[in-house]
């Protein structure tokens, strides 16, 4: 992931990849962004730290992709973008996503060694190398206030109660073949972070 080291070169970027994204739809009337712009750009707009910026582009992305579930850099942005902002609440969703995004992501934030897990790991945003590809500079933006309130809620009951149910799950689903019982298993999985609202 190639990011921009100046204020400037982060507004072209913002500039170009926003431009790119809005001729595909007027172009083609939907877009499908295979290249993964709209994920760069929740990079891109956390290192401009702007929260009015910020905000427009959590909105325009949700109205663009309501159903879209994002990637582990991507998620991590979203949620200290929104925790910046004051939407606490917001936020701790947004950092529960993460966690069940990538099991391993927010224990490397935090400086936690966990081993791998025996589950099954839907996609290689799942593994525990993935957060190889995390930009340095994401992670030097993060405050000494923001990596306490992640290491916070990580360890708090909710998420250790939402983490160790996902991974029953994702145990399970390792060895089970039949459909059916893969759909009641991920629905639930699903569910999960029902509990936070």
């Amino acid at each position: 992931m190639n990011i921009p080291d100046t204020e400037k070169k982060i507004k072209q970027h913002i500039s170009s990849y926003k431009s790119s994204l809005n001729k595909e739809k007027k172009t083609y009337g939907s877009i499908n962004d295979g290249a993964g712009k709209r994920y760069l750009l929740f990079c891109l707009y956390f290192l401009l730290g702007d929260p009015k910026k910020s905000s427009t582009y959590i909105e325009w992305y949700e109205n663009e992709f309501p159903d879209d579930s994002g990637e582990p850099i991507q998620i991590l942005c979203w949620a200290i973008m929104l925790y910046q902002m004051g939407k606490t609440g917001e936020a701790k969703i947004k950092l529960a996503e993460l966690m069940l995004s990538n099991l391993y992501f927010i224990p490397k934030i935090i400086g936690i060694e966990i081993p791998e897990y025996n589950i099954w790991h839907s996609s290689n945003d799942c593994e525990s190398d993935y957060f190889e590809y995390t930009p340095s500079q994401i992670l030097d933006n993060l405050s000494v206030t923001e990596i306490k309130w992640i290491s916070q809620l990580y360890n708090s009951s909710e998420f250790i109660k939402i983490r160790n149910r996902y991974v029953e799950i994702f145990t399970v689903l390792k060895d089970v073949k039949d459909v059916a019982c893969r759909r009641v298993l991920l629905e639930e999985s699903y569910q999960l972070l029902s509990i936070l609202t």
